[in-house]
């Protein structure tokens, strides 16, 4: 999905509540598969990378991606504020 810029494509031709509608999914899907984990399910290891292979815990993993998106979520409600802030001295 990286472009040859090591970004991240701009969706194009897709309205907002078809990404939303995807992104629900695949939350539910988290959702749905860990509450299939066990404690001991938690402390498997697994080998995770593309080039430098490195290993966790699916517990931390699972932290890992909640913080994640914790972040992301700060950062659109910054974005949020920046666009109100300026909408609203226009």
């Amino acid at each position: 999905m990286i472009d040859v810029n090591n970004r991240l494509p701009m969706v194009k031709g897709k309205s907002l509540d078809t990404l939303m509608s995807k992104y629900e999914g695949v939350v539910k899907m988290l959702k749905d598969t860990c509450t299939l984990l066990t404690d001991a399910d938690l402390d498997k290891i697994v080998t995770f990378g593309h080039e430098n292979e490195k290993q966790a815990t699916i517990c931390w993993g699972l932290w890992h991606m909640a913080d994640h998106s914790r972040y992301h979520q700060a950062q659109i409600n910054q974005l949020r504020k920046w666009y109100n802030e300026n909408s609203l001295s226009n």
